[in-house]
C-alpha cells in the first residue's frame, strides 16, 4: 500500500542487489508479483590601519569575558553553497557527542556533534527561503537561513525514514537501467545519503536532483529482511520544485518473511507528486 496512489509496486528477487548500493553492479530486478533526482587609488600611498594596542586588549577582555558568562553559548550559522546547497555550522560547546536533528524544508534528519560540540554538515536545498533548525534532544533549538535563488531552477526528490523502515532511492536518467551509466544511487553518488545511523533514533533520508534539461525517473525500494518483513514501513516523499515542496507520507506492506532477499520496487512515483504539486 503506498500513500497518494504512488506508481507501480512490483515484488522483485535478486541475489546480488543490496539495498545500500554495495557490492557487484545492480542487476535488474526479476519481477515475480505485481502489487502496482586594498584597492588604492593611482599615486595615492598604501596606509595600513593599526588599532591602539588598547583598544585591542580592551576588545579581547570583553570576548573572554562573555565567554566565562555563558560557556555553552551556541550559533548556528548556514550558508548558500554552489549548487544549491546549504552549509550548516553549528557550535554548541556543552552537547559534546549529542544527537541533533537537522530541519529544512519538510526534511529532518538526524546527525551527531564532535567531541567539541561541533557540527558541519551540508543538505540540499529544497526551498529557496533556506531556513535550518537545528535541535537537540533536550529541546533546545536553533535557526538560521540563507536564500538559494539557484534552487528555481531544480527539481529534487527525497524519501525520509526512521530506524529499521529502510528505503533506497534510484534515478534513471535518460534511457538508462539497472547497472547503466545513467543509473543513480547513494552508492555511486548520484543520489545523496543523508543522517548518521549511530544518532539513535535515526532519522535518514536520500535526495536525487534530476538534472536539467534531461529527464529523468525515480523508484523508491525496500528490501524484505528479517526486519522489514511482515510488517508495514512508514516514510516520507518530498516533491521539490523551483523551491516549492510538496510532501506525502509513504506506507508499504512488506511481503511475509518467506520473501527474504526480495525487494518491493516502487516505480514511478514522481508524476503522481507532480500531479499533486500543480493541484
Amino acid at each position: 500500500m503506498i500513500a497518494l496512489g504512488l506508481g507501480g509496486v512490483v515484488l522483485a528477487i535478486s541475489a546480488g542487489q543490496m539495498l545500500s548500493g554495495g557490492g557487484s553492479a545492480p542487476t535488474e530486478p526479476k519481477v515475480v508479483a505485481q502489487v502496482v533526482p586594498l584597492r588604492v587609488a593611482a599615486g595615492t600611498p598604501a596606509q595600513v590601519w593599526q588599532a591602539p594596542v588598547a583598544e585591542i586588549a580592551e576588545a579581547q577582555a570583553e570576548t573572554q569575558a562573555a565567554s566565562m558568562a555563558d560557556p555553552c553559548a551556541m550559533s548556528l550559522e548556514v550558508f548558500a553553497e554552489e549548487g544549491a546547497m546549504l552549509g550548516v555550522t553549528l557550535l554548541a560547546p556543552c552537547q559534546a557527542n549529542a544527537r541533533v536533528v537537522l530541519r529544512h524544508g519538510g526534511l529532518a534528519v538526524s546527525m551527531q556533534t564532535l567531541a567539541t560540540g561541533s557540527l558541519f554538515a551540508t543538505l540540499p536545498a529544497l526551498d529557496i527561503a533556506g531556513a535550518v533548525e537545528a535541535r537537540f534532544d533536550d529541546g533546545t533549538a536553533l535557526d538560521a537561513a540563507a536564500v538559494v535563488p539557484e534552487l528555481a531552477g531544480l527539481r529534487r526528490f527525497a524519501v525520509q525514514w526512521q530506524e529499521a523502515d529502510r528505503f533506497a532511492l534510484n534515478g534513471f536518467e535518460g534511457k538508462a537501467d539497472y547497472g547503466d551509466a545513467g543509473h543513480r544511487t547513494a552508492a555511486n553518488g548520484g543520489v545523496l545519503a543523508l543522517g548518521d545511523p549511530a544518532s539513535k533514533p535515526a532519522l535518514l533520508a536520500e535526495v536525487y536532483t534530476f538534472p536539467d534539461p534531461e529527464t529523468a525517473r525515480v523508484s523508491i525500494e525496500a528490501e524484505v529482511s528479517d526486519t522489514t518483513c511482515g510488517r508495514e514501513l512508514l516514510g516520507e516523499t518530498l516533491f521539490s520544485a523551483g523551491g516549492a515542496v510538496q510532501s506525502s507520507d509513504l506506507t508499504l506492506a512488506m511481503p511475509e518473511c518467506d520473501a527474504m532477499g526480495g525487494f518491493v520496487v516502487l516505480n514511478n512515483p514522481l508524476p503522481d507528486m507532480t500531479l499533486a504539486a500543480a493541484e
